[in-house]
């Protein structure tokens, strides 16, 4: 008897321990089934309703909108955490109770690991917010305000208005005139065409400043129904603004991070090769398409036109709300582990130190993760793949921080490198010593230092 009580209690251990052991994958959702179903059924909802000559065309839309959402879930582009929801989803109750006639039972909030700070309404019930948003904002109240926006894009049927004047537009008689006359054109037909094609692009979250005007303003009407401040509204406009041009903002000054007395930082590092074909002609890097969200439209407008619409007046603010803060715990470390699981090396290496020196993450989480980034970077030069995971230094981009940062690392010799990363172990190794993934990387570089 004793020895089956034995091995009763040895199958629990054990168990317990495995159990323990398990690596929760925050990219797949336990309840994917639950989740196309949801998909499925909001997109019937929502395009049963849709009626017209070319109801069947907008319908496909917003078919094919739900079927990427899907395929995007399912290739790690958004994250399920539940600390993450159990916050947003405090927040989101404030804004429901608040608003009894919206009609909450299609909403769904996902979470894409995208750093750029936005969120979109899709449509049919469905909304993203990037962990971007979450590092971004500072409040709960900066957060409820974006969240009500969103809102009321749903409220207004923004989505379907557009892919609809879209469609209608495109299958109209001035446009299969413009169509006809490229294809009598002798020269010139492509960038005609293109022109044509720009003009009829359908993207369900393009909306005009003014759609985007319109949205601030119901959104605001339902943010001051809640309990939140007033005057956030203003300042999450604001933050939003300050990352339109340049994302990665902040000066990270890399010849200070990796400069070190056992080996200090070489000034050729950082230097630049001419090329013929550099130019002032600049690009943003991060202008990206519907499936990963735009920036902001004309911020500074927005801006303009809730201050005239709303007399909005400073308030003393006598307490916080701290759900923005419990979900930036995760969100910050999350946005990092997402760039590294990517392979985006010099985006993990910038946000590293911008949390770093912003206070935003611990200095065991940096330290720890940075040195497996540079054991990474390593690893790809040696096998000649660096380039597979960070490109070039880009002469058209405007993010002169991430460019700062490609040239660096280009710029290392292998042996270079594995310098760098024991230098850097060395450096932080008695505020480390009892973290183990650090002590792993530190005998890595020892290794091949020797």
């Amino acid at each position: 008897m004793k020895s089956k009580y034995f091995l009763l209690l040895l199958f629990l251990v054990v168990f317990q321990f495995t159990k323990a052991q398990t690596v929760v994958n925050e990219y797949v959702p336990e309840d994917l089934d639950e989740i196309e179903r949801y998909l499925k059924r909001i997109n019937s909802n929502y395009t049963n309703r849709i009626s017209g000559p070319f109801s069947s065309k907008v319908k496909k839309v917003f078919k094919d909108r739900d079927e990427k959402v899907l395929k995007s879930i399912k290739d790690s582009s958004y994250v399920f955490i539940p600390e993450i929801k159990a916050h947003l989803d405090l927040i989101l109750s404030n804004i429901y109770t608040a608003n009894p006639e919206i009609d909450t039972s299609d909403f769904s909030f996902l979470i894409n690991n995208s750093m750029l700070p936005n969120a979109a309404c899709y449509g049919d019930g469905m909304f993203q917010i990037n962990l971007g948003l979450f590092t971004t904002l500072e409040s709960d109240d900066e957060l409820a305000f974006v969240i009500c926006h969103e809102i009321a894009h749903k409220y207004l049927d923004h989505s379907l208005k557009n892919v609809s004047n879209v469609i209608a537009t495109t299958n109209s008689k001035e446009t299969k005139k413009k169509v006809r006359k490229i294809k009598r054109q002798k020269y010139g037909q492509t960038r005609a065409a293109l022109s044509v094609i720009d003009d009829l692009s359908i993207d369900i979250l393009d909306h005009s400043k003014e759609v985007e005007a319109e949205a601030d303003s119901l959104g605001f009407v339902f943010f001051s129904k809640t309990k939140y401040y007033k005057s956030k509204a203003m300042s999450s406009l604001s933050k939003l603004k300050a990352v339109d041009d340049m994302v990665l903002h902040r000066n990270v000054n890399i010849d200070s991070v990796f400069n070190f007395e056992s080996y200090p930082f070489k000034k050729y590092w950082l230097k630049e090769t001419v090329s013929l074909f550099d130019s002032d002609e600049k690009i943003n890097e991060f202008k990206l398409s519907s499936d990963t969200l735009k920036t902001h439209p004309e911020i500074e407008f927005r801006i303009n036109k809730l201050r005239e619409d709303f007399s909005i007046k400073d308030e003393m603010v006598t307490g916080s709300r701290t759900e923005i803060n419990e979900i930036k715990k995760v969100a910050n470390p999350q946005s990092i582990k997402s760039a590294i699981d990517l392979k985006l090396l010099d985006l993990a290496i910038y946000q590293l130190i911008e949390k770093y020196q912003s206070h935003k993450i611990s200095s065991d989480y940096y330290c720890s993760t940075m040195a497996k980034v540079l054991k990474s970077i390593y690893e790809a030069k040696k096998r000649h793949q660096l380039g597979k995971y960070v490109p070039p230094k880009n002469n058209f981009s405007d993010e002169k921080q991430l460019n700062t940062i490609r040239l660096f690392l280009h710029n290392l010799e292998l042996n270079e490198t594995k310098k760098i990363g024991l230098a850097f172990c060395e450096f932080h190794k008695d505020d480390m010593e009892n973290y183990e993934t650090m002590r792993t990387t530190h005998e890595f570089f020892k290794s091949i230092n020797q």
